[in-house]
């Protein structure tokens, strides 16, 4: 009988929300979403850059790494002449020819006869290669003391989307040790 006259007499009895209620706990959720996406769009973002400048560093590092090593092993440089700069860098190293060169926006790398093979990834693309030849001469008999090869690349993530926009460039001299 008391549930009864509770159903008839007293709106407070009724159980479940109200409307102002469910507005108020829609807000908080709302509000709890929005700054959860917020962060995970932020997150991503962070991803995505810390991504695109590793890719570029590897390719860097790696591309400089390759070019100061057949340089250090080479016995001559071909091409760029003493005093010249180019985009191709042809060394002779143990008998072969190694060659330096840009293949559209990717440096490529051949030796001999065998087909030039990608030293870049497809992610990255090269936008600026230079190679000079340096010819150090004695002073007392002019005859050429020391050849270094000085090479310079700016590298960029393969990329027209703002957020992926990132490039690095690096330059050194190498020293032919033969």
């Amino acid at each position: 009988m008391s549930d009864v006259r509770c159903q008839m007499s007293d709106v407070r009895c009724q159980s479940g929300f109200s409307l102002l209620e469910l507005i108020i706990y829609t807000a908080i959720i709302s509000t709890v979403s929005a700054v959860f996406i917020a962060t995970l769009i932020q997150l991503n973002l962070g991803w995505n850059r810390s991504k695109t400048e590793s890719e570029v560093q590897q390719n860097l590092r790696l591309v400089m790494e390759n070019i100061s090593q057949s340089v250090r092993s080479a016995s001559s440089v071909i091409a760029p002449g003493a005093g010249s700069s180019g985009n191709t860098l042809q060394l002779k190293v143990d008998g072969q020819t190694i060659q330096y060169s840009l293949n559209g926006t990717a440096l490529e790398k051949q030796t001999g006869a065998n087909p030039a093979e990608a030293i870049t990834t497809d992610a990255v693309r090269v936008t600026y290669l230079n190679f000079t030849t340096i010819q150090n001469t004695a002073v007392s008999n002019s005859t050429v003391a020391a050849t270094s090869t000085q090479f310079a690349l700016t590298i960029e993530y393969n990329s027209d989307s703002a957020q992926f926009q990132y490039a690095q460039s690096a330059t050194t001299t190498e020293q032919i040790m033969h």
